[in-house]
C-alpha cells in the first residue's frame, strides 16, 4: 500500500500527539508506547523510501539537457 506524503506526514503528526499525551501506568500503556514507537519507526522507514523511490523516478524520467545560458549585457 502507497501513502502519500501528506498522509504520511498527517500520520506521524497524530502518533507524536498520542504518544505525547499517553501517560504511562501500568503493562498496557507500555506495550501502547511501544507500538506506537514502533508504527512511527515504519512510517518513517516508508517515507525515506517514498523519497527515494520519487527522487529516482525523476532522475530516469528525463534525459540530462544542457541548458543554454543567454548572456544579458545592459548599456547605460
Amino acid at each position: 500500500m502507497t501513502l502519500s506524503r501528506q498522509s504520511l506526514e498527517i500520520l506521524l503528526d497524530l502518533i507524536e500527539i498520542k504518544v505525547s499525551a499517553l501517560q504511562i501506568q501500568d503493562r498496557d500503556d507500555a506495550r501502547e508506547l511501544n507500538k506506537l514507537r514502533k508504527c512511527r519507526q515504519e512510517l518513517l522507514v516508508e517515507q525515506v523510501e517514498g523519497n527515494a523511490k520519487r527522487t529516482e523516478r525523476l532522475l530516469m524520467s528525463a534525459p540530462f539537457r544542457e541548458r543554454s545560458f543567454r548572456r544579458t549585457t545592459y548599456s547605460r
